[in-house]
């Protein structure tokens, strides 16, 4: 947990510094793709990286930087805390899934991934929101198995999942074990087993995640 906040903190504060500094110059439009915006995200990062904050951004030599390619990306759904409260079994579990703004991209060295970075779609365009949360996208892209996956997150509970199409259903598979679910890291179970596991949490669900 404090590894994983480390890196939220460090991420806001990279993207802070991109911000100053595009502020400081002239504005750049918006990439029209998120490929061209997390390409330059990359560009940003190995800029921004040194000594002090390499091994915070999951890097383990700051030389790895200069090595740093872009992943498969990953598209991000989102399943709120107020459709979880109405949804009843025997529904549709897909309408649960809103698909968000946001699509991850793993940074890999040598094949190796080592941390992340989020891009945004805008009214206008892409842009990268943070870098980091590499505990994260090392499990996301460890457990997805084809490029056709997606992730799935739960804000409510901080759950993360890799999300693959079945004959009938949707199946995920959380990326780590969690008191909440029976379902282990790395084994899949229907969308709507997963809802009912969380079934007692949303219902005394007091606004705090955890």
């Amino acid at each position: 947990m404090r590894r994983s906040v480390r890196y939220q903190v460090l991420a806001f504060c990279v993207v802070l510094l991109a911000g100053c500094s595009r502020e400081k110059y002239e504005s750049k439009p918006l990439a029209q793709q998120p490929q061209e915006a997390a390409s330059s995200a990359i560009v940003t990062l190995q800029k921004l990286v040194n000594d002090q904050n390499y091994r915070s951004l999951g890097f383990q030599t700051v030389d790895e930087v200069r090595q740093a390619r872009l992943g498969e990306p990953l598209e991000v759904y989102i399943i709120g805390l107020e459709k979880l409260k109405n949804y009843r079994a025997g529904q549709d579990p897909n309408t649960l899934l809103v698909p968000s703004a946001e699509t991850i991209y793993p940074v890999t060295v040598s094949g190796n991934v080592r941390t992340g970075v989020t891009i945004i779609h805008k009214e206008q365009g892409y842009e990268s929101s943070s870098f980091g949360q590499a505990d994260v996208v090392k499990r996301l892209t460890l457990y997805r198995h084809d490029p056709s996956e997606f992730v799935v997150r739960i804000p409510a509970f901080n759950l993360y999942f890799i999300a693959r199409h079945a004959e009938a259903c949707i199946l995920l598979v959380p990326i780590a074990n969690n008191p909440r679910l029976k379902a282990q890291a790395g084994e899949s179970a229907p969308l709507n087993t997963i809802v009912e596991q969380l079934r007692p949490y949303i219902d005394s669900y007091n606004g705090i995640s955890k």
